[in-house]
């Protein structure tokens, strides 16, 4: 099991999508960016359990991980997903990003209130991508869709 997976415990998926419900997703040009955000999340007071930063290399591995593990119906969800250009053209997005390098903040935020503190930090630190898997919706916070 990676770091992302032990991450998100599992709570990653929706219709065997990559889909992590009331998560912060940011993507920044280098790891070192990323852990500066990280950083200055845990210093506002996110809890270590809550936040992580990985490279582009550890989001990779955990795309291929996720492929291994996937039956033909989340093989056909995520073409699906793509014909509709929903979540998984987002995810095919990322891992374009991550394969050139970039590197990757989640937050878990449970609440409406801590996803706004944490937004209000992330957004000064200027993210390439920022999304917000919310039910029923991703609410784009930075970049293109």
């Amino acid at each position: 099991m990676n770091r992302l997976s032990a991450f998100f415990k599992g709570r990653d998926t929706h219709l065997g999508l990559f889909y992590p419900e009331h998560y912060l997703l940011a993507v920044f040009p280098n790891l070192a960016q990323a852990d500066r955000a990280k950083e200055r999340l845990r210093h506002a007071g996110c809890v270590e359990e809550d936040v992580i930063s990985v490279s582009g290399e550890e989001v990779v591995h955990f795309a291929q991980d996720r492929w291994l593990q996937d039956g033909l119906w989340r093989f056909l969800m995520r073409r699906l997903s793509r014909l509709l250009g929903t979540e998984e053209a987002y995810a095919d997005k990322d891992l374009k990003a991550a394969k050139n390098g970039a590197a990757f903040i989640a937050v878990h935020c449970p609440t409406e209130k801590i996803k706004t503190r944490a937004w209000r930090l992330l957004e000064t630190i200027h993210p390439v991508v920022a999304r917000y898997y919310r039910f029923g919706g991703i609410e784009h916070l930075a970049g293109g869709n």
